[in-house]
């Protein structure tokens, strides 16, 4: 009878969009992918396991490494001695307080800020032999403890508690939604540790004030009507956000709480999807929340606005790999842009045809190092038919959707609470606490 009472009660919660979690949900990261050698370090008692749970146990300080070989995963110790083989593995850590270092993680892979650093993880790392014969990576840790590697891995540690609070819960929100809808999902993995999901560093950045901000938020979502909705953000939105249709219109009609706001105080008189009013509004740095400031961080100054050159040869390259060939490129129009100026309709006309391309994100990629945002406006210097190069002066970095995380820092700065942040950026939405 119990039984059967707590099974419809869940399924009541699930049919209403609700599901409140007596734990911490657990996350699966994909946090490695590319390698095909992975170095660890450990100083604290750990179990590995192959797939059969067969275990082998290593204490004190260690170094060794996961490599491929015949289609398992062998571990092997400092002198290159296996340890554990088996298809799969798991590390699991005896200590809470400690956690197992990697060497040489791969970051911001396919972006101009691309790298690698040693990088530090709690909870339990699993190891498979993905469909290019490198090795995924998997950490398997409950959702506050990742939480404490994201919030400064996507808004720094110098942030205001306040803004800090902010982020932890729209990252929250985001990995709640990734749990339950499995979009962000693979093979053995429910989130990935890159800009696709959510930036994901291990324990490495952590600091008191991410971990208080954190802790004073835990649980805490934002839902529309009951149901948890992606909180999405970006850097800096240039004055303006965005509206999701304009962004991902396979992810989201619209919606008020994913519609795009002047991020200022004073009314707007200008409209950015008109060309007159959108070179205005670049051109003039309006006096917006994420405007370079005194209660802005430093690196939004290169952010609110920025200039890039490029040459048409180089377009024309870019363009015919990543689309068609249409000779030299000699023109770039904006057919459509949304409120905040960012453009996701554009036709680049060369001497052998046109292209026209779609989507805000594959427009920021037709330059080698991607453009900041797809809010720009393009002056071409040389002759009207034949220019020598385009130059491209832009507002913002990121797709605009959602929490301007410089906005959020100066509302922080001005004394702003959290949940005041967070209700000017996804109108209509509340919060809600789904697990204690």
């Amino acid at each position: 009878m119990k039984k059967g009472f707590i099974l419809t009660l869940l399924c009541l919660m699930l049919f209403n969009g609700v599901l409140l979690y007596a734990d911490d949900p657990i996350v699966r990261v994909r946090i490695i992918y590319t390698l095909d050698e992975i170095i660890l370090e450990s100083d604290s008692k750990i179990s590995i396991y192959d797939q059969d749970d067969e275990r082998k146990q290593l204490r004190g300080k260690q170094t060794f490494s996961v490599v491929p070989d015949q289609g398992d995963l062998v571990l092997r110790d400092s002198n290159n001695e296996p340890l554990q083989r088996g298809s799969s593995l798991l590390i699991k850590n005896h200590d809470a307080n400690s956690s197992i270092k990697i060497k040489q993680v791969p970051y911001g892979i396919g972006w101009w800020w691309a790298g690698t650093e040693d990088r530090s993880y709690h909870g339990s790392l699993e190891f498979y032999i993905n469909e290019n014969n490198q090795i995924d990576v998997i950490n398997v840790l409950d959702i506050e403890t990742y939480l404490y590697g994201v919030v400064p891995s996507e808004i720094g540690v110098t942030a205001p508690i306040e803004a800090l609070k902010a982020q932890a819960v729209c990252a929250r929100s985001e990995a709640m939604v990734g749990l339950q809808t499995g979009k962000y999902a693979g093979p053995h993995y429910t989130l990935t540790a890159d800009v696709m999901c959510q930036v994901y560093s291990g324990n490495g950045k952590m600091n008191n004030a991410v971990r208080d901000a954190v802790n004073a938020t835990k649980g805490e979502v934002l839902v529309y009507h009951d149901t948890i909705i992606s909180a999405y953000y970006s850097s800096n939105c240039g004055g303006h956000t965005e509206n999701i249709e304009n962004v991902w219109p396979e992810r989201s009609t619209h919606k008020i709480y994913w519609s795009g706001r002047p991020d200022m105080d004073e009314k707007m008189s200008l409209d950015l999807t008109q060309a007159d009013d959108i070179r205005t509004w670049i051109e003039s740095e309006p006096d917006s929340w994420c405007k370079p400031g005194d209660i802005t961080p430093d690196w939004s100054k290169k952010h609110f606005r920025w200039q890039r050159s490029i040459t048409p040869e180089i377009l024309s390259a870019v363009v015919a790999e990543q689309h068609r060939d249409i000779g030299r490129i000699y023109d770039i129009i904006p057919l459509e842009r949304g409120v905040s100026g960012r453009i996701y309709d554009i036709l680049f006309v060369g001497d052998g045809g046109y292209c026209r391309v779609k989507g805000e994100l594959n427009i920021r990629r037709l330059v080698n190092t991607p453009l900041k945002s797809s809010c720009f406006i393009i002056d071409k210097i040389g002759p009207v038919s034949k220019p020598v190069s385009f130059i491209i002066s832009g507002a913002g970095w990121g797709h605009g959707v959602g929490m301007c995380q410089t906005g959020a820092i100066a509302r922080a700065n001005s004394e702003w609470k959290y949940k005041d942040i967070l209700g000017y950026y996804f109108r209509e939405s509340t919060i809600q606490r789904e697990y204690k």
